[in-house]
């Protein structure tokens, strides 16, 4: 099994270095696009499931759903991401794959809701390439073209537990580390030209710091409201902190002969509180609904003392549906299949002109059982972000992610 592991992971591991292309030119602002989920799972309801408590698979939004996990699970998941980017000039297309991370987790004591999960997973990326061509009749200025791109992103690594609370409740808490690179690069390139030197500009931000996400879920409410045939009715609430990230910044050009620096500064940047809400039910013994809703205040964000102005407060909601089928003896494999799927409607962060970047999604995806504790989990999106009013852009985008999740019995008491 260990040996299949890693040949699993180094596998998804030398597809994303390989296969890395270009992403939105909307990431050049702030962060980059915020990453809300990171496994085929999570895609499929929407990348939120704040009340979720599915001991099959780890939830990253609310630490409290850990306290479902009935055994140590391993999850690795993959993702590409395909943008078509119009204009009122034209479209073109890119495409990239990338790791998306891995969880680890398993359950300390069932009686009392404690589970216990780490991971590293991607928290924000920018990902974007665009070049744009200047003609000159100037025989003493020759045309040139500049190509601008962006790469890198920031990563969460975290741990954290969950716990049964008084009167039903169930809470959770994680410790998070934010790391990463954001990497901007102006590419100045004269053409035909061979008196004047093509020059490299990069403004390159590492950050560094610690954050926590602190969650709650409510008990079974369905004998309080009384809504037959609804069951397991459950309120979540979680709050995505982020500490002021240390944060160093290098600007630099590079030439054929040289590499000057022009700036080597440190300050910090500030990423505005994430909170997440929402509520989720049953329908017959198959059938759960989640409705989720984000709201996180971009308008506040700061880079040293400077606000983006092209950045604004995010909302989001999404309603998502799973089908489970209730396991019995006898059923094919086929017929074991778990179905999830949904819609979304977002507020991104970005703005241009006092124009909003809106965006809507629907998703689905799968659960292929590979017996009876391991899975094979596929999430796709296809969403439309953006507008070609005002010289803006147009994104149509399809998310593929796939993932492979593991479940052992570990850590068993016997009794003497």
């Amino acid at each position: 099994m260990r040996i299949f592991l890693l040949t699993v992971f180094t596998i998804f591991v030398s597809i994303t270095l390989t296969n890395a292309q270009n992403g939105s030119a909307y990431s050049r602002y702030g962060i980059g696009d915020i990453n809300y989920g990171y496994s085929p799972k999570m895609l499929g309801i929407g990348d939120i499931g704040v009340t979720q408590l599915d001991p099959d698979h780890i939830i990253t939004t609310n630490p409290a759903s850990w306290a479902a996990l009935f055994k140590t699970r391993l999850e690795l998941s993959l993702g590409y991401k395909g943008v078509d980017v119009g204009d009122n000039f034209g479209n073109y297309f890119t495409s990239e794959t990338e790791f998306r991370g891995f969880t680890f987790g398993f359950p300390v004591s069932r009686d009392n809701g404690i589970g216990v999960v780490a991971g590293l997973i991607p928290f924000s990326q920018v990902s974007y390439k665009a070049i744009k061509t200047f003609e000159s009749n100037d025989v003493n200025m020759p045309s040139y073209q500049v190509s601008y791109e962006g790469k890198g992103g920031i990563s969460k690594m975290f741990l954290g537990s969950s716990v049964n609370l008084p009167l039903g409740f169930i809470g959770g808490a994680t410790l998070d580390y934010y790391f990463g690179n954001l990497r901007y690069y102006s590419n100045l390139e004269f053409i035909n030209s061979t008196s004047n030197i093509n020059t490299i500009f990069e403004n390159n931000h590492r950050a560094t710091g610690f954050g926590s996400t602190v969650g709650i879920i409510t008990p079974d409410l369905s004998g309080l409201i009384n809504l037959q045939p609804l069951s397991n009715i459950r309120l979540g609430l979680s709050v995505n902190y982020v500490s002021n990230l240390n944060t160093d910044t290098l600007l630099t050009a590079t030439s054929i002969s040289l590499v000057d620096t022009f700036a080597n500064n440190s300050t910090t940047m500030h990423i505005p509180l994430r909170i997440n809400s929402g509520i989720s039910f049953a329908l017959g013994y198959s059938y759960r609904f989640n409705v989720d809703y984000v709201y996180q205040p971009w308008g506040e964000f700061k880079l040293g003392s400077l606000k983006d102005n092209n950045l604004r407060n995010v909302q989001r909601i999404n309603a998502a549906f799973e089908y489970v089928p209730i396991r019995n003896a006898g059923m094919s494999v086929w017929e074991q299949i778990i179905w999830r799927g949904g819609l979304s409607y977002e507020e991104t962060q970005y703005k241009f002109n006092g124009i909003g970047i809106d965006q809507f999604s629907v998703f689905g995806g799968l659960t292929f059982p590979l017996g009876i504790d391991n899975s094979i989990d596929l999430g796709i999106q296809y969403a439309v972000r953006g507008t070609k009013d005002n010289n803006l852009l147009k994104e149509n985008f399809v998310k593929l992610y796939i993932g492979i999740s593991f479940g052992e019995l570990w850590f068993l008491r016997y009794e003497k």
